[in-house]
């Protein structure tokens, strides 16, 4: 991969043709698309969701606002793109029609991703991790820095890099201490691997770590012995009327268009936010020739505390001076302050046409047609959150849990500067100091003790503090629209503030469920925007597990193209089994408020919410406790496929004993597809359900006859599933690769939504009179003469009748009473691409490999098919793994080709059950009065399978022959 490398200037031209949306603009070399467009006088050259128009926001890649088509290729972010001579740049449709010819694959396939051994991997080369490289290569180290951006510096030390940008900050002492810190650190034997993105890791049981890239050369794995985590933050203003808008940016991102590639944005700027950054930036704009309407600020002016400005003094004069010198020139050129405001809303029809500017007694309008919302720095700390390294709690923020040196709670990951806790350049660089020297010394090599960093990070620290008490918030603003308001608070989604409060007040008491529901947080960014407004909706900081409240990061960080992580894969039979997760309980402190029940149901997800719908509408008083939050585990990780027919693993020498069990459950799944359709019905509610049929496709005669024996068996149980041949496949599905000779078609497989369906049996079990606790995890369960003492971690509760819905953790419930369950954790992960134009109909697998592949309603395509996840080893939370990821994606695109065109833009993990192949139903014959509701394929069963145990519960007759699916079959154990 390249290193980083200085623009060359010499050049006598420096100009640029490149064609915007079929109009041809010249630009300066070196500029950035998004630096190139702003240029020439445009805000808007992308679109949202819904077709709306976008520009430029974040600057730095993070918010994925400014996606163009270039040279043909899909969603490159503008921002992060240099411009190339012949560049042909468009705006992007909100679902591409990737089946067409002219729309080209993002990245070849790859045989392998090659491993790349370092001592120690910096990621991030702005202050903090240029000075953690430089003291750890200076003691010996074998060091390497990662960083996304084409030169090195960082947010701070931005380097200019093009003719016009070198002209006007040549005297920038700012970019003077840059340039230097990056020859030094060169100059010690760092490699710099520019543009290069970190998109995920994975820790693994031997205690190694492997952080995943993918750079100008394609993907690629590093395995160091340290990592030194140095990501820095970035701006997270609050949600406002119009911030969607283009012409709405970060300051950050006017300042890197400004000082990198001298691009002064918009002709009536409005700054406005909380912050010393604002004020530099005004000026910085000003200096080069842009007007500036105001500057809003929402701290009080300085002179009005009196007492924090002099503790700043005291702290730092020079700066504190110079801070008054820079309002003093803003007065100076005529720009109006406004102390104790902040913005209201921000009005337009295609871009930004005025702004109402809220202060402690009125609201005042302005005209301008840009708005620079600087300040509301969040770390960006989504890596070190993905290792596991312990996090905290502190100003509202997640924050690493780490020493002086930045070790964190894991001892070879350190994490400096920003990526932790805000607080300005000097305090980056003392940490990168002090973590590159204890880098060091855990490599054995010898670094005497430098206490005059310490002593200087600590005046640092002191200076931040006294700054911050001068810049503290004193608005009355919400950061939140009302909740009548359209607001849109989810930028990649869409989702507005009525949307999300309707949910939180009507459903959903936790972020995580909050997001399952609405979508936010699901997008391209990740909740990097919208995480802490959808957690302050949903009240969620009453979710103390892994996410703390806040949204959890998934791989990829960052989009990346799926084409380039497909890599072949050995194949395997059935699911893989692994050790259940010991996770503590989630802390509820309210008792449980009732001491009987007659039907009590242990877990919430599809099979044991179904169960207490059909009993509480028999009359039957029933009780759900999940330890969790309903539809927040198996239930609501699940890929939402409705399996008819049997998948290839589930017949043939590869089953689980010969695939007979799975076999005789086929008559349940299809009836179970038929209920899911007649709950969607009756309840009035859409579950996105789509019974379009599923393909089983093959590629040799051997495959064919493979399909042939199971359809055969399929039939037999009263399955419509018929073969078809290459002609009849090509012409249902038209997208799948032609290189396959037939298929086997089943018309009753279709899809759903789990999100919202679940939530639908949810709210329906709740009307018909279920009552349903969450975080009451089920710790002992004891009989007695008339049912049995349950004891949770939320207070005891006497049940007649016990149903054990618990899903893979079935087995520790029968445990409790002493009974061997043969029920295992099979953590499952599943991967989504960006939406296109409807692609393909039918639900997709293939007749040798581990693949199932739909399109969901929105238009992206889920990719799963039973691909082994792994476990966390700090949370012990289902994740995936690099190497599933890889052989997953290798498997879609061989089977769909035209899904190189796109990004993947989000993978999970979830905990599946494996039995063998058939449910276990019924009252346990060892233990009267507890029943069992568990299946392995709990999607599609679950409705009927709560339909069939309630009717057991109540001693009625089901009509069916369940004798095949009791726990007896087992033998061992059983009576």
């Amino acid at each position: 991969m390249p290193a980083v490398s200085s623009p060359d200037h010499s050049q006598s031209d420096q100009r640029v043709d490149i064609v915007v949306d079929g109009v041809a603009i010249t630009a300066e070399r070196g500029m950035t698309i998004a630096a190139a467009i702003e240029a020439s006088g445009r805000h808007a050259f992308s679109r949202g969701l819904k077709g709306e128009p976008r520009g430029i926001f974040c600057g730095m890649g993070a918010c994925q606002d400014c996606l163009v088509t270039v040279n043909s290729r899909l969603s490159q972010r503008a921002c992060m793109t240099t411009i190339r001579s012949g560049m042909t740049i468009e705006r992007p449709g909100p679902r591409p029609t990737i089946v067409d010819n002219a729309v080209a694959d993002l990245a070849s396939v790859p045989q392998a991703i090659e491993t790349i051994q370092t001592d120690l991997l910096v990621i991030g080369a702005g202050p903090a991790g240029l000075s953690a490289a430089e003291a750890a290569a200076c003691a010996g180290a074998r060091v390497t820095v990662v960083d996304e951006r084409t030169a090195a510096g960082g947010q701070y030390f931005k380097q200019p890099l093009t003719a016009l940008a070198v002209q006007r900050l040549r005297a920038d002492e700012q970019v003077r201490s840059g340039a230097d810190l990056v020859e030094q650190v060169r100059g010690a034997g760092v490699s710099i691997v520019a543009g290069t993105t970190v998109w995920g890791a994975e820790s693994r049981a031997d205690g190694t770590t492997i952080v995943s890239c993918y750079g100008p050369a394609g993907a690629s794995y590093y395995k160091p012995k340290i990592i030194v985590i140095a990501t820095g933050a970035h701006e997270r203003p609050p949600a406002v009327a119009g911030w969607t808008k283009p012409g709405v940016m970060t300051a950050g991102a006017a300042q890197t268009l400004l000082r990198s590639y001298g691009t002064v944005t918009g002709k009536r700027v409005v700054i406005a936010g909380n912050g010393p950054l604002n004020f530099q930036v005004a000026l910085e704009t000003i200096k080069a020739g842009g007007t500036v309407v105001a500057l809003v600020e929402r701290a009080r002016a300085p002179w009005k505390q009196p007492t924090a400005a002099l503790q700043l003094l005291a702290a730092d004069r020079m700066l504190a001076l110079n801070g008054m010198r820079q309002i003093i020139a803003l007065r100076t050129a005529g720009v109006p302050i406004y102390w104790e405001c902040a913005i209201a809303s921000i009005e337009g029809q295609s871009g930004v046409e005025t702004v109402a500017i809220k202060g402690p007694s009125d609201t005042l309008t302005l005209q301008a047609d840009t708005i620079l919302i600087g300040g509301d720095f969040a770390p960006s700390n989504e890596l070190s959150r993905l290792l596991g390294c312990g996090h905290e709690i502190v100003d509202g923020k997640l924050a690493a849990i780490r020493k002086v040196d930045g070790e964190t709670t894991l001892p070879h990951v350190h994490v400096v500067g920003e990526a932790a806790r805000f607080g300005g350049a000097h305090i980056a660089m003392a940490e990168g100091r002090l973590a590159g020297s204890a880098v060091a010394r855990k490599l054995g090599l010898s670094v005497p003790r430098d206490d005059k960093v310490e002593r200087r990070l600590e005046r640092h620290w002191a200076f931040q503090k006294a700054l911050w008490a001068v810049f503290a918030d004193r608005t009355s603003v919400s950061a939140i629209a009302g909740p009548d308001h359209d607001t849109i608070i989810c930028r990649c989604e869409g989702v507005t503030a009525k949307t999300l409060k309707a949910l939180a007040t009507d459903s959903a008491g936790d972020i995580a469920t909050l997001k399952r529901l609405s979508r936010a947080g699901m997008g391209r960014c990740q909740g990097r925007y919208c995480g802490d407004a959808v957690a302050a909706i949903a009240g969620a900081r009453r979710n103390k597990s892994e996410t703390n409240g806040f949204l959890a990061p998934q791989m990829p960080l960052r989009p990346i193209p799926l084409a380039a992580l497909a890599v072949e894969k050995p194949e395997w039979g059935g699911h893989k089994r692994a050790l259940l997760p010991q996770t503590p309980p989630l802390k509820n402190g309210e008792p449980l408020p009732l001491k009987r029940v007659s039907t009590l149901v242990i877990g919430a997800g599809i099979a044991g919410l179904s169960t207490a719908l059909f009993l509480a509408r028999a009359g039957e008083d029933v009780v759900v406790l999940e330890r969790s939050f309903p539809n927040s585990l198996a239930s609501g990780g699940n890929a939402g496929s409705l399996h008819a027919q049997l998948l290839s693993f589930d017949h043939g020498a590869r089953a689980e004993g010969g695939g007979g069990a799975a076999a005789q459950t086929l008559p349940l799944q299809r009836d179970s597809i038929t209920l899911w359709g007649e709950l969607q019905r009756e309840l009035g509610r859409d579950f996105e359900m789509k019974v379009n049929g599923g393909l089983m496709v093959a590629e040799t005669d051997a495959h064919m006859r493979f399909l042939e024996e199971k359809v055969s068996v399929e039939r037999k149980a009263g399955i419509d599933c018929r073969l078809i041949d290459r002609d009849e496949l090509r012409q249902m599905e038209p997208a799948l690769s032609p290189q396959f000779v037939g298929a086997a078609f089943c018309s009753q497989e279709g899809k759903i939504n789990p999100l919202v369906a679940t939530q639908g049996i949810l709210d329906a079990a709740k009307a018909a009179g279920a009552r349903i606790f969450d975080q009451c995890q089920v710790m002992a369960i004891t009989p007695i003469a008339d049912g049995f003492e349950v004891v949770t971690s939320r207070g005891s509760v006497h049940a007649r009748r016990v149903v054990n819905a618990a899903g893979a953790f079935a087995s520790r419930i029968g445990s409790l009473l002493g009974l061997d369950l043969p029920v295992f954790g099979a953590p499952l992960q599943m991967v989504v691409t960006e939406a296109a134009a409807p692609t393909i109909s039918c639900l997709v697998a293939h007749a040798d490999r581990h693949l199932t592949l739909k399109q969901a309603g929105n238009g992206n395509f889920i990719i799963g098919g039973g691909w082994t996840a792994g476990l966390d080893p700090v949370h012990q939370h289902p994740r995936p793994l690099l190497s599933s990821i890889e052989g997953n994606l290798w498997v879609a695109q061989h089977v769909v080709p035209a899904l190189r065109k796109l990004h993947v833009i989000r993978s999970w993990a979830a905990m599946n059950i494996n039995i063998d192949g058939a449910p276990i139903l019924g009252e346990d014959p060892r233990q009267r009065g507890f029943f069992n509701a568990v299946t392995s394929n709990g999607y599609t069963l679950g409705p009927l399978v709560g339909h069939l145990t309630a009717q057991l519960v109540l001693g009625r007759e089901t009509g069916r022959a369940l004798d095949r699916f009791s726990v007896s079959r087992f033998e061992k154990g059983c009576a």
